[in-house]
């Protein structure tokens, strides 16, 4: 378990220095955590299916990658702006007001 800890610390570290940013809104930070966990699913998937194009070590790579960025969404809970985004009526072309 120690082990696992630190290779999804190095990972959250080398995640941070190539991406210091990180979205306002807790919308965005999740797509970004959702786009990993997609990354960590499919390769679960194929490692079954398509064992040719995936296999256990892709899987725990996804896996560490998916904790880092979950670990980054819940660093930045208190500085997120949770309101409501503008929306539109589809195919009127006028905005919509909340």
């Amino acid at each position: 378990m120690k082990n696992i800890k630190i290779q999804v610390n190095e990972e959250l570290e080398r995640a941070i220095k190539k991406f210091p940013t990180w979205p306002d809104d807790p919308l965005h930070a999740l797509a970004i955590l959702g786009e990993e966990f997609g990354e960590l699913n499919k390769a679960t998937l194929q490692t079954i299916y398509e064992p040719n194009k995936s296999n256990i070590e892709d899987v725990r790579a996804e896996a560490i990658q998916t904790a880092a960025m979950a670990i980054r969404f819940i660093a930045s809970i208190d500085d997120y702006y949770f309101h409501e985004s503008h929306q539109h009526i589809q195919g009127s072309g006028h905005e919509q007001e909340n």
